[in-house]
């Protein structure tokens, strides 16, 4: 997956709710062609920016995890890009 594709996807399921692995809702939007996360706990958005995103999509790339602590070390909104991914 290209970072153009993970904007895409993002873009067209944008403010539809989406759920991470452990049940928690959220939707995702996108600001300066970056996702941003809003869980719907807090309702307030969060985002580790472009240069995390292209690290998360390069280690999904190479391994094809869904495990969020594979992804620890490179951002720390793991779960939802994961849930993303599994929402496409």
């Amino acid at each position: 997956m290209t970072y153009d594709e993970l904007i895409a996807l993002a873009r067209s399921l944008e403010d539809r709710p989406l759920t991470t692995v452990t049940g928690r809702e959220f939707t995702v939007t996108t600001y300066l062609d970056c996702p941003v996360f809003i869980p719907a706990s807090t309702g307030l958005g969060r985002s580790d920016g472009r240069k995390a995103a292209i690290a998360f999509l390069d280690r999904y790339n190479a391994t094809g995890s869904l495990r969020v602590g594979d992804y620890a070390d490179v951002t720390r909104n793991a779960s939802y890009f994961i849930g993303m991914l599994l929402a496409r």
